[in-house]
């Protein structure tokens, strides 16, 4: 037990660090791959995900969806690419290949859809090479764009992401 809290400790202030140091560039290209970040205790809409990248006009290879999952759960994940939190090492170190290619992939649009403050939903969002990061959650510092909904209000967070999305240019 007490090496699980260093280690989320370690990666609590890999975390902060990514955040102090990543530097926002300011562009107005169109978005062209999406990353999405799931967790699938609390979200299990595959079709309005789908449905998503055609708003955004977002070929479906160029749209991955990333989800945590809880090894313990006896029901199978919708989602194909999937992480737990075992695949966090020490530090900011990611242990399997699925996690690191997310990771490295430099998605111009980033969107975290969670509302719980899970330590590898948040670790997973700041150590994106994302462009540009949406989310739900404004406690960490790490998205760039909050959009304050309710998680199963699906139709207001895609017409503000939508409108937020062409006020800057990116669509």
């Amino acid at each position: 037990m007490i090496l699980k809290g260093l280690k989320e400790k370690s990666n609590k202030n890999y975390i902060d660090k990514c955040v102090k140091n990543r530097v926002m560039v300011s562009n107005s290209n169109i978005i062209k791959t999406v990353g999405f970040i799931v967790d699938d205790s609390e979200f299990l809409d595959l079709d309005w995900i789908n449905k998503l990248s055609e708003v955004l006009k977002v070929k479906k290879e160029n749209f991955e969806i990333l989800a945590l999952t809880n090894p313990k759960s006896k029901t199978e994940s919708v989602y194909l690419n999937t992480f737990s939190r075992k695949d966090l090492g020490w530090k900011g170190n990611v242990k399997t290949e699925t996690l690191k290619s997310f990771l490295n992939k430099k998605n111009d649009l980033l969107i975290s859809y969670y509302t719980l403050d899970k330590l590898p939903l948040v670790f997973t969002t700041a150590l994106s090479e994302a462009k540009f990061k949406v989310g739900l959650i404004e406690e960490t510092n790490v998205n760039d764009l909050v959009i304050k909904t309710d998680i199963n209000d699906t139709s207001t967070f895609e017409n503000e992401l939508v409108k937020y999305l062409r006020i800057l240019n990116k669509l």
